[in-house]
């Protein structure tokens, strides 16, 4: 897992503070990046700010997960850094070192905040986190293979009925799964593709017997509607 980590620099003065949230990530056997230690060199690199923060986006894109310190109140860059990932829905990791108070924004974004006394105890911290967190993923997974197994069994017996029924009962079980369930709603960009691939498959079917080109007609004009839709309902992959 690369992490990508950021906190304050200020010059030669505090360079080894980067070093030292970097080497903790790595000892907690995670990849580390800074954009300060790894693209600007600790100098100044960027002089065209769009350009900067272009460059820091794809860095981010690139990453699994974001690291922050907040021990000394971040209200720059590294708030913008967090926010790209947030948006991203990329982990964040928030640190402090103790007897720190850090701004309510940061515990509504972050997925884990972190009071560290010194780097061997963070990464300490962060091998637990990282233990917790492949825990949690496998939990995940296996209740949605769960899931798809138990859709699956309606959408087919549905199907027994009417083809038709069979995206129109996958959806609405769906929608009453995650009505009762937090977790799987986590599952969303993913599972709204199943019933509407089940439509396009059954619309294809039926107009592709008729004229090859009807179906090819149909599926460009379908998954044109669908992924505008699903833009506007910010559900889009």
């Amino acid at each position: 897992m690369k992490v990508y980590v950021t906190a304050r620099f200020k010059g030669a003065e505090n360079k080894h503070e980067i070093d030292a949230l970097c080497k903790a990530v790595k000892n907690a056997r995670l990849k580390d990046f800074s954009f300060t230690r790894d693209i600007e060199r600790y100098e100044h690199t960027f002089d065209d700010q769009k350009a900067l923060w272009d460059k820091v986006r794809d860095e981010i894109g690139a990453c699994d997960m974001l690291l922050i310190d907040v021990s000394d109140h971040p209200t720059g860059g590294r708030v913008v850094e967090a926010g790209i990932a947030y948006a991203m829905r990329k982990p964040i990791i928030v640190v402090q070192k103790p007897g720190v108070s850090h701004k309510q924004l940061f515990d509504g974004i972050a997925s884990k905040v972190i009071t560290y006394k010194d780097h061997d105890d963070l990464t300490r911290q962060l091998k637990q986190y990282d233990v917790d967190r492949n825990f949690n993923v496998t939990d995940k997974t296996t209740l949605f293979i769960m899931f798809l197994l138990v859709g699956g069994v309606v959408a087919w017996g549905l199907s027994q009925l009417h083809i038709l029924l069979a995206p129109i009962g996958a959806l609405m079980y769906w929608l009453v799964v995650r009505h009762f369930s937090m977790t799987m709603r986590a599952f969303d960009r993913v599972v709204v593709f199943i019933p509407l691939t089940l439509a396009w498959w059954v619309g294809f079917s039926s107009l592709n017997t008729m004229d090859i080109l009807y179906g090819l007609t149909w599926t460009v004009v379908f998954w044109l509607i669908a992924v505008f839709a699903l833009q506007k309902m910010k559900l889009s992959l």
